[in-house]
């Protein structure tokens, strides 16, 4: 979540540094008073030198003075309208949207920026309408509005590109890889994040190392999410030393939240509190808001995890408001997140389910399938309009060769059209009967899509209330003492859970009517080892699968024969063990019949078991769903190792066969 924070980074390379010296801003001043003794308003009519030179001072005071450095701006903008300068009124607009950004005065911006954009768009090549989308395209990301942030990014880069203003192109392009990380496509955030590179290194290899820096931490934070914290920390300290000897307080803040999350995520409560507290001072010196609001929420996270539930309380509550008045919805999402489990901690639970349904209606409204389908919709718009100026590019080139041809055509097509007129008379019924065929055709693939919608639809709606009652039975355990009664709860939990993220996958899926097996398993083997504390006991749960993908009448008796088969042996294979390994295999026998096995090298089965008598309601459980698939469970013990094998059928491939 901090890659996406490391925007208002981007905000200042894109436009420029902020800061300049105090002895420069001393000369401007002068400068300017100077300036003003030999030019009255009489003998300078276009004091457009003027202007320039208040955009100047005002830049001087952005990270000192923000009333002073409005000041200066509105002075040059007044100054611009004067002198009918338009170029300088839509400058000062910019740069009020830019300064007003980095403050998280996020609306207010983007009503600047528009009037900037009406300025500059008479031109659609100007550099300046191409900083305004850029500007807007940043001001949209932060308020989680991916589809006007897209929009905006892309018409930038278009600008851009025909400029060959390279660093531009990388900063926005690493703007849309930050786009992408917050809605969860992996794969395209590292394809950008690498193409931002890429174009500094092809361009401008040793100049914009403040960009180039930017956009490492940015991939150390998906090496952070694969768990690779040392290759992470290793980006993120080259990184921290370069904002250091730049004296960068904002660099230096997002690399310090970056390095606390990590040591967060490790355990390393104390170390992180002490990053998250620098990052603290760090965004407070620029006063910049969002910044300041994801500390404190990340302070609140430290204490909980260290039991100070108190403290947890009042930082998160901090780090909310702050969060809810600029409108920064992912960290107010956040936020809800993290208050629901302080509440639930302090027993409070009406509070405790109240912000745990905020964090999911406000989850469901920033990630959807609208909004991805409307992203991809924007970037294909974008990607077909480039090919079309290309191609555009390449007929200007031939236009000479083309006359030619026209020419030769134009005498090819009047020998033609004789016979080109029978064949039109004839192929008017045809076409007739095409379009009747075609529009027949156009209604059927809209109900399909309407049906493939209200599928989806339903797969969310029946994940979000499966995941209610996993969170009303999670409320539940709180109360209860009694080991057993607790167990069972646990148990009807997990079974819900698998359930709920057989749903998950399907509505998240492109194949509306198949589970991806390998990612379904992986899933629930974390949530089973978060459940029964494999990490404490050090014990691994390995997943190996192939390329498999089942229809839901196949998989949900798989998962749910998975989930009591993996519960089963953190309860009794390592009852008061500590270390050992439980693996799931899933191998296809032929077209239709596979192999389930769930192997442990545990305690090993009791001398009376007996798999044709069973007491356990989780394998009696496996033995029916297992007859449910036209298959069959079995047992192997060997001396180091206790194997459960499901012989089933892939139901839809079975059925297929029998017809």
């Amino acid at each position: 979540m901090l890659r996406n924070t490391l925007l208002l980074v981007v905000l200042f390379i894109f436009v420029g540094s902020f800061g300049q010296t105090q002895s420069k801003r001393d000369s401007l001043q002068n400068l300017l008073e100077n300036y003003n003794k030999l030019h009255t308003s009489n003998t300078s009519i276009r004091d457009t030198v003027k202007v320039n030179f208040l955009f100047k001072l005002a830049d001087s005071y952005c990270d000192t003075d923000f009333n002073k450095a409005i000041a200066y701006y509105n002075q040059s903008i007044e100054l611009s309208q004067k002198i009918h300068y338009t170029a300088g009124i839509g400058k000062g607009y910019n740069l009020l949207g830019r300064l007003h950004i980095g403050k998280g005065n996020f609306q207010l911006a983007i009503g600047y920026l528009n009037q900037a954009v009406a300025i500059f768009k008479k031109d659609p090549h100007n550099k300046d309408l191409g900083v305004s989308y850029g500007l807007l395209g940043q001001a949209y990301l932060f308020l989680n509005n991916f589809a006007q942030s897209l929009k905006y990014l892309n018409a930038g880069l278009d600008i851009f590109e025909n400029l060959h203003e390279y660093r531009k192109m990388s900063s926005l392009t690493n703007n849309i890889a930050i786009l992408y990380g917050k809605i969860n496509e992996k794969e395209k955030e590292l394809t950008y994040y690498q193409k931002a590179l890429r174009i500094l290194d092809e361009h401008v290899p040793k100049h914009h190392l403040d960009l180039r820096y930017t956009i490492l931490s940015n991939i150390a934070s998906i090496y952070a999410d694969k768990r690779e914290y040392q290759k992470s920390n290793v980006m993120l300290q080259q990184c921290y030393a370069y904002h250091q000897k730049t004296n960068d307080f904002v660099g230096m803040a997002y690399t310090e939240q970056h390095l606390g999350t990590n040591c967060k995520n490790q355990k390393q409560y104390a170390q992180a509190l002490d990053y998250f507290n620098k990052a603290l001072v760090h965004f407070s010196k620029n006063d910049y808001k969002s910044g300041i609001g994801d500390s404190y929420r990340n302070i609140g996270e430290v204490y909980y995890h260290l039991h100070q539930l108190d403290a947890a309380e009042e930082f998160t509550l901090k780090g909310l408001r702050i969060s809810q008045e600029i409108g920064e919805i992912e960290s107010v999402k956040f936020a809800y997140e993290n208050l629901a489990k302080i509440y639930r901690e302090k027993k409070n639970y009406q509070a405790a389910y109240e912000n745990q349904v905020l964090f999911k209606v406000m989850s469901d409204s920033m990630f959807n399938t609208e909004i991805n389908n409307k992203l991809t919709q924007i970037q294909l718009e974008y990607e077909f309009k480039k090919k079309q100026e290309a191609i555009k590019q390449a007929t200007l080139h031939e236009a000479n060769k083309q006359k030619k041809i026209k020419y030769m055509v134009l005498v090819s097509l009047f020998l033609l059209s004789l016979v080109t007129l029978g064949i039109y008379l004839n192929s008017k019924k045809l076409q007739k009967q095409r379009n009747i065929i075609q529009r027949q055709k156009e209604q059927i693939e809209k109900s399909l899509k309407e049906k493939e919608t209200l599928l989806k639809e339903i797969h969310h709606r029946v994940k979000n209330n499966l995941q209610i009652i996993s969170s009303l039975l999670n409320m539940q355990s709180e109360e209860i003492n009694d080991p057993v009664v607790l167990a069972t709860i646990q148990e009807g939990q997990s079974r819900v859970q698998a359930m709920s993220l057989i749903h998950q996958n399907l509505y998240q899926s492109d194949e509306i009517h198949k589970v991806n097996v390998d990612n379904y398993l992986k899933e629930l083997v974390a949530y089973l080892s978060d459940l029964f504390g494999a990490k404490s006991k050090n014990i691994e749960v390995q997943v190996e699968t192939i390329d498999l993908k089942f229809d839901f009448d196949t998989a949900i008796p798989l998962g749910l024969m998975v989930n009591e088969l993996v519960a089963n042996a953190f309860k009794y294979a390592f009852a008061e063990k500590e270390g050992g390994t439980i693996k799931v295999a899933i191998k296809a026998l032929n077209t239709v019949d596979y192999e389930l096995k769930v192997s442990d090298n545990g305690h090993g089965l009791a001398k009376n078991f007996d798999l044709d008598n069973l007491k356990s309601l989780g394998l009696k459980l496996v033995s029916i769903l297992s007859k449910q698939l036209r298959g069959s469970l079995s047992v192997k013990q060997l001396p180091n190792e206790t194997s459960f094998v499901v012989l089933f059928k892939d139901l839809k491939e079975f059925k297929a066969t029998q017809v």
